[in-house]
């Protein structure tokens, strides 16, 4: 039952995401800025803490897997860049595992951290011809500000899951 949940909020997330992705770009000063957000990643890391890291894993490979079928440019990318921000993500948490603070920024460090993951194998692979300075400034810093603002709300909902899960396994 628990994997059943996870997995729906985790495609929920999923479309949220493909839902911010639509209205990009917006338009400011004449600039093209993308706010584009990373709730599934933020989703998938707080229930590697808070649930554990193999559901994690597991979440983070089907839904990589079909974020690549979805973008449809290069398979493996997206499904491989969770699950190495996961495990990171494990091997970092052991040391701000009580600290609120230090958890949400090294979540949102590694949410910027992705999106340069993806930007430098597309760049490498010469799919996108988007400069650095150009990335940083209309995609990165937009797309953080935006993780950041939604991030309470994710954070709920991973905290909300955990409780589900427990609550069913002890009527058992």
């Amino acid at each position: 039952m628990k994997a059943i949940i996870i997995f729906v909020f985790s495609l929920l997330f999923m479309y949220l995401d493909f839902l911010f992705a639509e209205f990009s770009p917006v338009m400011v000063s004449g600039l093209e800025v993308y706010f584009v957000p990373r709730l599934l990643l933020m989703y998938v890391l707080l229930i590697s803490i808070y649930v554990s890291p193999s559901m994690s894993a597991f979440i983070g490979i089907v839904t990589g897997l079909m974020l690549d079928v979805y973008t449809g440019s290069v398979y493996g990318v997206h499904a491989f860049g969770m699950v190495a921000f996961i495990a990171f993500m494990h091997t970092a948490f052991r040391v701000f595992y009580k600290d609120f603070v230090a958890m949400a920024f090294v979540i949102l460090l590694l949410t910027f951290l992705y999106e340069t993951y993806i930007y430098f194998i597309y760049r490498v692979l010469d799919l996108i011809y988007m400069p650095i300075f150009d990335y940083l400034a209309l995609r990165a810093a937009p797309g953080l500000l935006l993780n950041a603002l939604l991030f309470f709300f994710v954070f709920v909902t991973a905290l909300k899951t955990s409780k589900v899960r427990n609550n069913l396994q002890s009527r058992h």
